[in-house]
């Protein structure tokens, strides 16, 4: 059984192909939790939906590696 984890990466195809459970698609590749061309308050709004999205997928069950996306603008 193990330890849940999820996996934060704009590199999802990598994660895939390592067999990671529990990935959440990230922001760009320098800055995976973040945006930085936002205001500072709405990066902060990123950072935290990220942050959150990869807690919710902790609890989901999955069978393999699965893609979660973060449904939150300046997340994509």
């Amino acid at each position: 059984m193990g330890i849940p984890v999820a996996y934060v990466t704009t590199l999802t195809s990598l994660a895939e192909d390592v067999r990671a459970n529990r990935i959440v698609a990230g922001v760009r590749i320098p800055h995976p939790v973040s945006n930085p061309t936002l205001p500072p308050d709405k990066e902060f709004e990123v950072r935290r939906a990220v942050a959150r999205r990869a807690l919710e997928v902790l609890t989901l069950p999955v069978d393999g590696p699965t893609v979660f996306g973060v449904d939150f603008p300046g997340a994509r």
